[in-house]
């Protein structure tokens, strides 16, 4: 019952840890169990790593091999137990309590030593408490999950030798007639139906440690919901660690939770309603406008820790977290982070109804685990001070315990408010709350009649709200019967569509082959082309140079041709003055001769 393969089954119908998986949900499923996987290997190195290095730091001796075998850490959890142990001690004032039983008192110098362990562990836990805390929040392997729960809750500080047998071998015959016993018996088969660990030993553990518990604690005896806390613990250890792991739970981390009047329970559904006015205002007053109390949807979440609520890899991250924390801060956080995941929708809601039927929805859809854990951690670390919600707590816990003393005698048997819708609904929906509240005066005999009236409206609506969510829970029980009957009776056909598939497959590899032979003859072409464009490209530069070059020696005989030209003009001037000069000299000596012929005539 300790762990389940991560392979998960290839049709989805159930998830890693055999639960099953909702139809409507398996594609959603399936996209997440990939992610799931690789989730689950990086939290393993990191915890690996983790307690590894631990080790070290005790043991020199210790090999540092190639793969690391988990039993080689599980001795460093001992140290992890004790940190855990000793805010046990601390709590109960330094003797470790159960209900009904409290272990003889330590003497001074037992004492005095306690302190100075305690005191060595503190330095401890200042040093590591940040780092171990950063890993729960990532998450817990599947492989170390279980053994980490039972040292997060301090099993061992917890355990009574002997007690466990003892409360199983009581024998009275008054035992036979207890409604609790009648009550387990009929939840017995509504535990996780079909979970292959589960089967008839499984469930034999399941009725053995509800029983011991019931007699442990008289005061709770059993109610529903332990049923699936006990079916989930025994999937994860052994059954008497189970049952003390269930003590530590319900006694120390939900003390008066699950008691008849559920004190406690009421009490964080008023805290809860002044947190969520803080941090959601508009979405509270959108829930006031349509008569819609919070409570009515939370208060079974808060009941349950999520389980039917939450997808389960959700449900876990969730557990690791409350667990290792020691206090229920947990659950107001990861019910914040969903209002903040789904508050925008809701707010589009018009009537009550539909605000139910939206978030439960929504809700059961929540594969993102590590995204729902990281808003409730990282986004709502404010009211990670236990002691404001205290203070809050102790505000409101007057007022109910009073309430519940001025409770009419008739409104409603104990029999009604057994289960935990009937407890839910005992305060949330009480009208004599609401009525305190408006008059705080005394009233005359008509309002008393009306006050009566709208108790009894109100016990209705409660009973239908009940009746409503049994037959939903009984309504999914039934389908996933029926899912289990058409997957066994329709064998034969789902192998005809397994082998079409493979068909399929094998023809889409073939066209897949190829594609890619294509793609490469395509990748070949395209790389030739590439070459010759390279080579052009290069053809092209050298042009452009021889072209650069060319316009240069253009330039330079077109720069002489134009000098020439200015010498050859400069040249035909000076022809033609010496032309002009040599004519007027030939005229000048003509003239002059023909002066010297006529003088000569004249003598």
């Amino acid at each position: 019952m300790n762990g389940f393969d991560m392979d998960g089954d290839e049709l989805f119908d159930r998830d890693v840890y055999g639960f099953a998986v909702r139809p409507q949900h398996r594609e959603i499923y399936r996209e997440y169990n990939a992610i799931y996987k690789k989730e689950e290997k990086e939290r393993s190195a990191r915890w690996e790593k983790f307690l590894q290095s631990r080790i070290k730091s005790e043991d020199e001796q210790v090999e540092n091999c190639e793969g690391f075998d988990w039993n080689q850490i599980r001795p460093f959890l001992q140290h992890i137990e004790g940190m855990m142990s000793f805010r046990i001690k601390k709590e109960t004032g330094g003797d470790v309590i159960s209900k009904g039983v409290i272990t003889d008192s330590v003497n001074d110098e037992k004492q005095e030593e306690e302190e100075d362990k305690s005191k060595e562990i503190f330095k401890k836990i200042e040093v590591e408490s940040h780092e171990l805390e950063s890993l729960v929040h990532e998450g817990l392997p599947m492989a170390l999950r279980g053994e980490l729960w039972q040292a997060f809750v301090g099993i061992e500080t917890r355990r009574i030798k002997g007690y466990y047998g003892k409360m199983l071998a009581l024998e009275t015959s008054e035992l036979d007639k207890e409604d609790w016993k009648i009550q387990i018996e009929k939840d017995l088969p509504r535990t996780f139906p079909g979970h292959p660990s589960l089967d008839e030993d499984g469930r034999g553990a399941l009725r053995r440690l509800l029983t011991a518990y019931a007699l442990h604690n008289p005061s709770v005896g059993y109610c529903q919901a332990m049923n699936y806390f006990g079916g989930l613990l025994l999937l994860l250890m052994p059954e008497e660690n189970a049952f003390w792991t269930l003590v530590g739970i319900i006694d120390d981390y939900f003390d008066g939770y699950y008691t008849e009047e559920m004190i406690e329970s009421q009490v964080d559904q008023l805290v809860f309603k002044q947190v969520m006015l803080k941090f959601f205002p508009k979405l509270a007053k959108h829930l006031d406008y349509l008569g819609l109390e919070a409570s009515w949807v939370t208060g079974p979440w808060f009941l349950s820790i999520f389980i039917n609520i939450l997808p389960w890899e959700s449900v876990l991250r969730v557990w690791d977290v409350l667990l290792y924390e020691g206090n229920r801060t947990m659950l107001f956080r990861t019910t914040l982070a969903l209002m903040e995941l789904y508050g925008p929708a809701l707010l589009t809601t018009k009537d009550a109804g539909d605000i139910v039927t939206l978030l439960q929805s929504l809700a059961s859809s929540t594969f993102d685990s590590s995204q729902l854990v990281l808003t409730a951690c990282k986004g709502y670390r404010v009211i990670d001070q236990e002691l404001k919600l205290q203070e809050l707590r102790n505000n409101y816990r007057p007022l109910i315990q009073s309430t519940m003393k001025e409770k009419p005698k008739n409104f409603g048997s104990q029999n009604d408010l057994a289960l935990p819708a009937g407890r839910l609904f005992k305060f949330s929906h009480d009208p004599v709350i609401l009525i305190s509240e408006m008059h705080g005066k005394e009233t005359n005999e008509n309002e008393n009649i009306l006050k009566e009236q709208l108790i009894l409206l109100k016990a209705q609506v409660c009973k239908v709200l009940k009746d409503k969510r049994s037959s939903i829970l009984r309504a999914e029980e039934l389908e996933i019967a029926l899912t289990e009957l058409v997957k066994q009776d329709n064998r034969g056909f789902l192998s005809g569509e397994v082998k079409e598939l493979e068909n399929k497959v094998v023809e889409l590899k073939q066209s897949l082959l190829k594609r890619e032979q294509e793609n490469n003859e395509m990748i070949q072409v395209l790389m030739n082309s590439e070459d010759q464009h390279k080579v052009a490209k290069k053809v092209r530069l050298a042009a452009e140079q021889d072209a650069v070059i060319m316009r240069q020696k253009v330039k330079m005989l077109q720069e002489k041709y134009e000098e020439s030209t200015m010498k050859i003009e400069e040249l035909e001037k000076r022809a033609i003055m010496a032309e002009t000069m040599s004519k007027a000299t030939q005229e000048y000596h003509q003239s002059r001769d023909m002066c010297k012929t006529y003088c000569l005539m004249q003598q």
